[in-house]
């Protein structure tokens, strides 16, 4: 039976694909590139900030009229991710939500360990999970900024494992990427990755997760967590 489970935060438990891509955006417009959908910037979501900038900036100088092939990523990676955590920093709880049924997933499972870990900000995500009320739900959240390596590294899983003290056996790890399932297979345990995150169906089933599901709500009849 499955006694631990860790969530994803962005994509997994909330939407906050507007408050993201608004945020990425003021920063482009400051840096006189052009704006992106948020379809697209959700698209680089997953693996951090740094990571967030780094494909936001490709993308925008390849949109750029007329291009500027003398401008070199590198040169503004740091300003952009400067930028982008001013701005998110103020406008992170504007547009952001739960996905359906989350309150209702967490409330079931509350007699179980639940944690969290993301590749965004700790500050960021714990000033979240405070205003949306479901803080209470997890005995510890690990997010981008702590001393360990980000996913798909296992440490973090490894860690929660080991103070939730459980066996990896007896621990899921629910997510919205491919780098959630990597994660947890790096961790040798099992996955689920959720249908309505920031990833496509297509992508998260190649990766051949031990379940997928399209309502988070569905883990409730799962046979190892009923």
């Amino acid at each position: 039976m499955i006694k631990l489970l860790i969530y994803d935060l962005d994509g997994t438990l909330i939407d906050s694909s507007r408050d993201i891509a608004t945020a990425v955006n003021s920063a482009l417009r400051e840096m006189n590139l052009p704006e992106l959908s948020v379809k697209k910037i959700s698209s680089f979501v997953s693996s951090g900030v740094m990571n967030l900038m780094n494909g936001v900036l490709k993308e925008a100088l390849r949109q750029q009229k007329p291009p500027d092939e003398s401008i070199q990523i590198d040169s503004l990676l740091k300003r952009s991710v400067q930028l982008y955590r001013m701005h998110y920093a103020k406008h992170m709880l504007d547009e952001t939500k739960l996905y359906p049924s989350i309150r209702t997933v967490l409330e079931y499972f509350k007699n179980r360990k639940q944690a969290i870990i993301t590749n965004k900000p700790e500050e960021f995500s714990n000033k979240i999970l405070s205003n949306l009320k479901i803080d209470p739900y997890f005995f510890k959240v690990i997010g981008a900024d702590q001393k360990f390596q980000k996913k798909p590294a296992p440490e973090s899983v490894l860690e929660i494992i080991k103070l939730a003290q459980v066996d990896a056996n007896e621990t899921i790890l629910i997510g919205d990427s491919g780098i959630d399932i990597e994660t947890g297979r790096n961790a040798k345990i099992k996955t689920v990755a959720v249908t309505y995150g920031f990833s496509s169906r297509e992508e998260i089933g190649r990766l051949n997760p031990d379940l997928i599901v399209d309502n988070l709500a569905e883990l409730m009849k799962y046979p190892l967590l009923s």
